[in-house]
Order: C-alpha cells, then structure tokens, then sequence
C-alpha cells in the first residue's frame, strides 16, 4: 500500500536546527561557501536527514499504539541538497500478525525531479494494530 505523491523541499530553517541536533560541525552544511569549499554545488542534506520527510507525509496506515521502532535503514542513492525540490512516497508492505501485535516494513521513497531515486528509508516496525 503507497501514499499519494509529496512534494519535499529541505531549506536552510530546516537544515540548519537538524545538523545542530546530530553535532555535525562540517562546514558544507553551514553555508554555500563551506559546500564549494567542498566541491558541491550547493548546500547537501546530512544523510539521514531526508528521514525529515515524515513531517510532511501522511502515512499510508493510521499506526496504533503501542509502536516499537525494531531497526531502521536509510540508503542514499545519490546526494541530495537544500532547496531542490523532491517527491516523496511512503509504502507499507509485508504485514503481518503474531498474537495481538502487527509488524510491518515502511518504506519512505525520495525521487529527484529526473525521477531518479535518492533515498531509501526502511522501518520496520511492531504495533498495537493498524487502521
């Protein structure tokens, strides 16, 4: 099951508070001159940072509780960057349920303006139930 198609656009309001959440002193985060300094164009998202998306997205299911996070993997495909626009889609696949929980795999999708996937975001997840 997929959600419809988000369009995601990361800027600098919400790139700048994630790098100082994960400590990332790296100056190619900070500004377009740190990131030429580095031999990119313009200003790269960290690499787990595309996971942001989910503040933006509806997930396909409405998740209950309780909800345990078991493992988590983010794959980036290509680099991405602030202030480029991408489509994000969320897909939950492979239910299924043990006594009264349900484990499922959510995977978020971001796909750059070509249609070229950029990232991968696999959750796999136990829940209370799905709605």
């Amino acid at each position: 099951m997929k959600t419809k198609e988000y369009e995601i656009i990361f800027t600098k309001e919400d790139v700048q508070p994630f790098v100082q959440l994960i400590g990332d002193q790296n100056l190619i985060y900070q500004s377009p001159e740190g990131a030429k300094d580095d031999g990119s164009e313009s200003v790269p998202l960290p690499p787990t940072m595309p996971m942001m998306a989910y503040k933006w997205v509806e997930t396909p299911l409405e998740l209950q509780q309780p909800m345990i996070h078991r493992k988590q993997k983010c794959i980036q495909h290509q680099r991405m960057y602030m202030d480029e626009i991408y489509r994000a889609i969320v897909e939950v696949t492979n239910p299924f349920q043990r006594q009264n929980l349900t484990f499922i795999k959510q995977t978020l999708y971001l796909y750059n303006n070509d249609g070229q996937l950029c990232f991968e975001g696999v959750s796999d997840l136990i829940l209370g139930g799905l709605t």
